[in-house]
């Protein structure tokens, strides 16, 4: 068996580990605006919907359009689902949550059809166990490419709309009234937090992408409440967690993507019980 160090040599383990800390550093950003307005049942919306457009892709593939990537059918599928429930008409008139949940059951019916009707032996298609739950092994070199875009243009908008974005994330109405074009900013952090998704289906899959977009943020948001903070911190704690993930699952010979989000899991589970216990005593100390 190779040791730790010689693995680290392969070049798939490298893209492996470079795609997850890549995907840890963009969800740790978005995740925390999903987490701070308690937007997290709309980004498993969009994940879901997102299983369609890799449906969709492979269709067009059996189609003739080889060129037609399952990543880019998931992008659109995405972009889509985030541009039709930010809409202010759409919200006005239709229920968030029923749209949300009506997408998300729609998407996934959608993907499983088309991807049956495909000639699988003509077309290589991935289990749908690799595009539920990710293969993070799988990760080629244009795919570190595209998700090292996606990165830059999510921290580049961050850079530049910080501040609206800061006063949006606590108080929409004090936004409006400031002058925050609150419409667009939010379909803008709604495609991003499509493409956040789109990112992390090729590492966790479509089914866990919600415990590493909320769970980095959610430890964070348990410690601070400044914008800023909350996503550095959500950040590292995701690479940390990742990294870590994809070590053990190579060690232990285990699913990556599973390995990470259990892992997420215990840490999760693990803060919860030392800020309970460290109130409990702050308690006692007060009361004595």
């Amino acid at each position: 068996m190779l040791d730790m160090v010689e693995y680290l040599d392969v070049p798939f383990v490298q893209r492996m580990l470079l795609a997850g800390i890549l995907a840890s550093l963009a969800c740790g950003v978005i995740g925390t605006l999903v987490v701070v307005r308690r937007k997290v049942f709309l980004a498993g919306g969009i994940s879901h919907t997102s299983f369609g457009g890799i449906g969709f892709a492979y269709y067009m593939q059996h189609l003739g359009l080889t060129w037609f990537d399952p990543m880019l059918g998931a992008v659109l599928f995405a972009i889509g689902a985030a541009l039709l429930l930010g809409s202010e008409p759409f919200k006005k008139r239709y229920r968030e949550d029923s749209t949300i949940g009506a997408l998300w059951v729609i998407g996934m019916a959608v993907g499983v059809l088309l991807i049956n009707l495909v000639d699988h032996n003509r077309i290589r298609v991935l289990s749908f166990e690799a595009i539920l739950f990710g293969n993070i092994l799988l990760t080629s070199t244009s795919d570190i490419i595209i998700i090292g875009i996606i990165m830059s243009v999510i921290f580049l908008f961050i850079l530049l709309f910080f501040k609206d974005i800061e006063i949006l994330a606590f108080d929409e109405e004090y936004a409006k009234i400031t002058g925050v074009r609150v419409t667009l900013l939010n379909t803008a952090i709604l495609i991003l937090t499509g493409l956040t998704v789109t990112l992390l289906i090729k590492i966790v899959g479509v089914v866990l992408v919600l415990a590493m977009l909320a769970i980095p943020a959610a430890i964070s948001n348990l410690f601070t409440k400044r914008l800023s903070t909350m996503m550095v911190a959500a950040s590292v704690l995701g690479l940390l967690l990742t990294t870590a993930g994809n070590l053990i699952s190579i060690e232990l010979d285990t699913p990556p993507g599973a390995t990470i989000v259990v892992l997420m899991g215990v840490a999760y589970t693990l803060f919860l019980m030392g800020k309970s216990i460290y109130i409990k005593i702050l308690s006692f100390r007060a009361g004595t």
